[in-house]
């Protein structure tokens, strides 16, 4: 092995280690949540109506791509500095780290169905029964691939906007924001969930789930090449912070 992909399969394997440590602390917050929903349901506390039906799979899919927005946030400014000052190339930093966060992407959906498998020894409802399970035909492969992909997208922007904040600080910064927002509105619209309405007028998107499973990843595909491709623009001369 030369020292380029040493320190590239170092800097995926540090990352996926301690980022991974920081999702399974946030899945035990959600895990939390649910069961104090379940306890509190079950003793007459008034929960937001739905929520009580939710299970911690769909509870957890919802939320993990906020987290993982954030920890994407989290690597352009606290890793980047880190690794560049300790001898790591620019270069080899960011083939590290999109690694990291594919490793992330395909280990967060795994996990998250192992534990609500575990959790619905200890609750009363059907895993298939569940309104995300059957939006995706009761199969979990498809909503497994469907998880994966959309936190990776998400952890992607996270760390387009941090790089943009990093380098070109508020002012311009902020066009990373909107730049994030149209991309995820598109593949938000190819998976028809909280944005797709932005898109409909557009694109042959509807509510029943029309849109075809190669569809989906290829143009969720597209998002995520430009974005890697922006963030490798931004990242690549980039001054680092001490």
């Amino acid at each position: 092995m030369n020292k380029t992909s040493s320190a590239v399969t170092k800097v995926a394997r540090d990352m996926f280690v301690q980022q991974g440590s920081w999702a399974l602390g946030f899945l035990s917050i959600v895990l939390l949540i649910y069961f104090g929903v379940g306890i509190g349901t079950s003793i007459g506390v008034n929960v937001r109506e739905g929520f009580a039906e939710e299970d911690f799979f769909s509870i957890a899919y919802r939320s993990t791509k906020g987290f993982m927005l954030v920890i994407g946030i989290i690597t352009a400014y606290s890793f980047l500095s880190y690794y560049v000052r300790h001898g790591i190339t620019r270069k080899e930093f960011f083939n590290g780290a999109a690694l990291a966060a594919v490793y992330l992407s395909l280990a967060f959906p795994v996990v998250t169905a192992l534990i609500q498998q575990i959790a619905l020894m200890f609750a009363s409802q059907d895993a298939g029964s569940t309104s995300l399970l059957q939006a995706f035909d009761n199969s979990w492969l498809l909503t497994l691939v469907s998880f994966g992909v959309q936190i990776l997208i998400y952890y992607l922007m996270g760390w387009m906007i941090g790089s943009g904040f990093y380098r070109f600080g508020w002012i311009r910064g902020l066009g990373m924001i909107a730049v994030a927002l149209v991309l995820i509105s598109f593949m938000d619209a190819l998976w028809q969930f909280e944005l797709s309405s932005i898109w409909e007028q557009w694109l042959p998107v509807t509510s029943d789930l029309s849109v075809t499973l190669p569809f989906s990843l290829i143009g969720s595909l597209v998002v995520i090449l430009i974005t890697l491709i922006l963030i490798r623009l931004i990242t690549r001369r980039v001054t680092i912070k001490m």
